[in-house]
């Protein structure tokens, strides 16, 4: 009976990794928090995109930690492009200029050129994630295109982000070919 229990639940994560897999990261034009543009998907790019997306303040905590796990292992490298990408469309306009307040208190001038919060679409990423719980961080890692190749979502573990890596390794293969 415990072995049924795992199977389906090893079946489940599996579908839910594959929930938005194939499909078209929205397009976005917003300003990063240190004030440069961010066009995704960027035309005529060749790197690879890592998107750490969040809904909320708790989630936003949680999108701290695989920001830097993500920067320490990428942020050197021009073959990766990565943004965390807070959702704002839901907060009060009167309140958004003191969540970015927020967000930029305490960050490097490096870690600010990562951070692109969004206004609008968040049904639109709420869907492409296969959002179901307001307090996790969403990852998603797409080709240059902005094709998703892979998805995963909730607190930072060694073995997510393992699969974060192996997506990130795959798409550069694919494009050494």
């Amino acid at each position: 009976m415990p072995a049924m229990r795992i199977w389906r639940t090893g079946a489940l994560l599996l579908v839910a990794a594959g929930v938005c897999a194939g499909q078209n990261i929205p397009s976005v034009k917003t300003k990063a928090l240190d004030d440069s543009q961010v066009v995704l998907p960027k035309a005529g790019s060749r790197q690879v995109l890592i998107l750490i997306l969040g809904f909320s303040h708790k989630g936003g905590e949680v999108c701290g930690v695989w920001n830097k796990k993500v920067a320490a292992d990428y942020g050197e490298d021009a073959g990766v492009l990565y943004y965390g990408v807070p959702v704002l469309q839901d907060a009060p306009s009167f309140v958004r200029p003191m969540i970015v307040h927020g967000m930029k208190k305490g960050a490097t001038a490096k870690e600010l050129a990562h951070m692109a919060p969004v206004y609008a679409d968040e049904d639109v990423w709420k869907k492409l994630v296969g959002y179901s719980a307001s307090d996790d961080a969403y990852l998603l890692v797409s080709d240059a295109s902005g094709k998703v190749v892979w998805q995963g979502h909730g607190a930072y573990t060694d073995g997510m982000f393992a699969e974060l890596k192996k997506a990130v390794e795959g798409l550069r293969e694919k494009e050494r070919q």
